[in-house]
């Protein structure tokens, strides 16, 4: 006998010839018709409780909650349709979700998670965070909790400290970017540690206001790709990022192909530099290390006329990034990285500042051709930020975070440095790591390879209260960071936060200069390959690192392999 469809399934074939299967799928957000009606119900029965209880009996009270269960059990088991563990176990099942959707995470956290658990941050590195951002002295008792072949805890290195010697006993550190350029005003960087970007959108203004506050007469501060808005409001230097988007600085186009995009308004950039003269560099962003190749996207409700207004946009518009800047799209990536050489160049005369990029490297074919066009045409970036593929996002696809990018900061860093050096222009164009990098122990190996300062977002989160809750894409965020929740907000004490961002930025460079002079050396851009030990991933030590730092695909010499 021929296998007969069932009529639920027949049904359904119906009305994808009806409708098209597009229009016929149950789109995500569903509801049931008689779920609602039913939720209402539970809802008035219980909110009838207390009242009928004091007025009545208690007997009516009783009643009530059991009929509110049972029509709860009936919505649950034969209603609604997007939990099949309900539909089997009733409300028991609700038990599953329950823990897994509130109280997992915060049990992992705070009652299973040891000094060296916890993604992408251990608990031993938030509590270094912790403690420079109140201004504590980062101390511990009876030995270190690592194993020192443990690659995910260590930053991949032991420090090579000088026993013997004259010792360093002052230590200094600062650059100028663009220094070398005609009518350009150099910027002067002064800190070891700078805060990466983060938009003014994905964190809300309170957030950015306490980093701005943090960062003046210390570090400089990204503005992300969100505009001028917060991020500047207290003289601090500010390094603008133009993202593909151009908010604040840009107006809507067409491609050739007929594809919508933003293009840079020429006006609009001049008078919001002359509107913040604070702004010390402008940087425009290729790609970032947790979303490399993807345009930003932020959902017209949270598009409020306070961030419309900074972004130059209409309020309560979705505004979606095109996935790479309109002024470099081209048909071969060595014709967009040219038109990169004249793109930093006109930017370089709009505002008299140097002009840098950020990008995840991918191929690494595209750094060698970046830095010949930068040779051969004296043009391009005066600064580089190399962000790793394990750099974090307030939201991005899983498939990219996880998946997508050449690899670390470190190993990026090290090949871009070798080839700027081979090509003799490394003295020209500095370069900044991030992704990762919290610590000065995680910095350490960044300047050793080529680092000329270092960027963190995520730390910088955590100096002003983040717990690592994973919410950031939610709006949920318990700590108020980021998101435009008013009543979450009100946790952000203004005074307060921004103080611990200063003293975490102060203390990170205190404690690099420290492991810097125990080192022999003056500035810690002078710390070189052999004065660190790299743990790679067979767990050998290796000396130095080529293309591949971590050794996957070269294994370092028979006689620099330890505890084979």
């Amino acid at each position: 006998m021929a296998y007969k469809i069932s009529a639920i399934s027949k049904g359904i074939l119906a009305r994808y010839a009806r409708k098209g299967k597009e229009k016929a799928l149950t789109p995500p957000n569903h509801v049931p018709p008689l779920q609602r009606p039913m939720d209402y119900i539970v809802v008035l029965l219980v909110l009838a409780i207390i009242p009928v209880w004091l007025l009545y009996s208690w007997h009516y009270g009783v009643e009530l909650l059991v009929a509110a269960l049972i029509i709860f059990g009936i919505r649950d088991i034969f209603i609604q349709d997007d939990h099949t563990i309900t539909r089997i176990y009733g409300p028991l099942g609700r038990l599953r979700y329950l823990f897994e959707n509130v109280f997992r995470d915060k049990y992992l956290q705070y009652f299973n998670e040891t000094n060296t658990d916890g993604r992408p941050m251990p608990k031993i590195v938030r509590d270094y965070v912790y403690q420079k951002a109140k201004g504590l002295k980062s101390l511990s008792s009876f030995g270190t909790e690592l194993d020192i072949y443990d690659i995910e805890n260590t930053t991949n290195t032991r420090i090579l400290h000088n026993n013997f010697g004259a010792p360093v006993n002052e230590t200094s550190y600062g650059f100028e970017v663009g220094g070398h350029r005609d009518n350009v005003q150099a910027f002067h960087v002064k800190n070891s540690i700078n805060i990466s970007a983060m938009s003014y959108g994905a964190l809300n203004y309170k957030a950015a206001e306490c980093l701005s506050l943090g960062t003046r007469d210390v570090a400089y501060l990204n503005t992300g790709e969100g505009g001028c808005g917060p991020h500047v409001v207290a003289g601090n230097d500010a390094v603008w990022q133009l993202g593909t988007g151009k908010f604040g600085a840009g107006k809507t186009a067409t491609l050739p192909n007929g594809e919508p995009t933003r293009v840079l308004d020429k006006e609009l950039f001049k008078q919001t530099l002359q509107e913040f003269p604070n702004i010390r560099m402008i940087q425009l962003k290729i790609s970032q290390g947790a979303k490399p190749g993807l345009g930003g996207h932020l959902p017209g409700a949270k598009v409020t006329p306070e961030i419309a207004d900074v972004r130059k946009v209409k309020p309560y518009e979705t505004l979606i990034s095109p996935s790479q800047h309109a002024e470099l799209y081209a048909s071969s990536a060595k014709e967009a990285i040219m038109k990169l050489m004249d793109f930093c160049k006109e930017l370089r005369a709009l505002s008299a500042l140097p002009v840098g990029i950020k990008m995840c490297i991918g191929k690494l074919s595209e750094i060698d051709m970046l830095v010949e066009a930068m040779k051969l045409t004296g043009e391009g970036p005066d600064m580089i930020q190399l962000d790793g593929a394990d750099g974090g996002t307030g939201a991005g696809p899983n498939l990219f975070v996880n998946y997508v990018g050449y690899g670390g900061a470190i190993e990026s860093v090290a090949y871009l440095n070798k080839k700027l050096i081979e090509a003799g222009i490394r003295d020209h164009v500095k370069i900044s790591a991030s992704g990762r990098l919290f610590t000065p122990a995680h910095a350490m190996i960044a300047f050793a390879y080529g680092a000329d300062t270092i960027e963190t977002a995520r730390a910088a989160m955590l100096a002003i209260g983040c717990i690592q809750a994973l919410k950031c894409h939610t709006n949920h965020c318990p700590t108020g960071i980021t998101t435009n929740n008013k009543w979450r907000m009100h946790g952000i004490d203004i005074p307060e936060k921004s103080t611990r961002i200063h003293k975490y930025l102060k203390g990170f460079h205190h404690d690099l200069m420290e492991l810097t002079r125990v080192l022999g050396h003056a500035d810690p851009r002078d710390v070189k390959p052999n004065d660190i030990r790299t743990i790679t991933q067979k767990s050998w030590f290796a000396s130095h690192f080529e293309e591949d730092p971590f050794g996957f695909y070269m294994p370092s010499p028979v006689s620099e392999k330890w505890g084979v």
